[in-house]
């Protein structure tokens, strides 16, 4: 499952529209790429949000849940789920940016800002702006 879980527990933090500090954020990701497991993913989220909670006794619980790894794989991990959360925030920086150009005349698709380098974004845009003057 991996990095698709990594996806799908963004999305799900995202609906559930709850308050994570970064470090549990980053935990119930790490959580979800090395369990695979949404279930578990969702309660554990569920119990860091919940008031009054012991966060230091949930994060404990949790990590017996995924086992002892060595350092090196944690790394490895923890970069390939980094990689992920970034790629993810990636599309989402670039939806906006196309939405914007299109809502000023510029219209560009997601595809064709990823291609473009970014001096030739700027240039069709104030080429579009430009004649809309």
């Amino acid at each position: 499952m991996g990095l698709v879980a990594v996806a799908e527990t963004a999305e799900l933090i995202s609906a559930k529209q709850v308050t994570l500090s970064e470090t549990d954020k980053e935990f119930v990701v790490q959580f979800a790429f090395a369990t695979g497991d949404k279930e578990l993913t969702n309660k554990l989220i569920d119990e860091l949000v919940c008031e009054g909670a012991d966060k230091g006794a949930v994060l404990l619980k949790y990590s017996t849940m995924t086992g002892f790894q060595p350092d090196w794989i944690r790394r490895i991990e923890n970069l390939l789920v980094a990689l992920e959360m970034y790629r993810i925030q990636e599309e989402k920086a670039m939806q906006t940016l196309s939405e914007l150009l299109t809502a000023y005349g510029a219209d560009l698709t997601v595809e064709e800002i990823k291609e473009m380098p970014t001096d030739k974004v700027r240039e069709h845009f104030e080429k579009k702006e430009t004649m809309m003057r």
